[in-house]
């Protein structure tokens, strides 16, 4: 058999634009399918590090925000719900536009209306504004550290085998 060739991308097919970063050293990467008018019409995020917890929220949030884009709903309302929004932020790398973000959402919600709505309303966050790095948190040693009275015994005593 000879070897199958992609299939040529549909005349109509929307156009897609993808942005990767890393935000306190998490990497992700946004991709925005547009319309034939140039308009953000689908969003999607990729988080390959992160748990799949995070990642399956990832995903519903951009589903839901490609149905409210497919409904009506403006970016403009988006921007201003999810920007700034709390999290594990930092410094990002790879963005020349954004410096700092508190959280994924914030950068993309950003990222997307420098893009789309040409907005310069929404400055980096300050260094004191982004949320403390969970690295310093120091998890407990283990073995763990052992009472210094011994558990009272419950029920009764083992008996042994004669």
């Amino acid at each position: 058999q000879a070897p199958r060739r992609a299939a040529p991308r549909p005349v109509g097919a929307a156009a897609a634009r993808t942005w990767r970063v890393a935000i306190g050293g998490a990497r992700i990467a946004l991709r925005v399918a547009e319309d034939s008018c140039g308009l953000p019409r689908e969003v999607a995020f990729s988080a390959p590090r992160e748990t799949v917890a995070a990642r399956a929220l990832l995903e519903a949030l951009a589903q839901a925000v490609s149905l409210g884009l497919a409904s009506g709903v403006p970016l403009d309302a988006f921007v201003d719900s999810y920007a700034y929004a709390p999290g594990t932020g930092g410094e990002v790398e790879g963005d020349a536009a954004i410096r700092r973000a508190t959280s994924v959402l914030d950068w993309a919600f950003r990222r997307l209306a420098i893009e789309y709505l040409g907005r310069a309303d929404l400055p980096d966050p300050t260094i004191e504004e982004l949320p403390a790095p969970a690295l310093l948190v120091q998890p407990p040693l283990l073995p763990l550290d052992l009472p210094a009275q011994p558990a009272p015994r419950r029920g009764r005593a083992l008996r042994r085998a004669a």
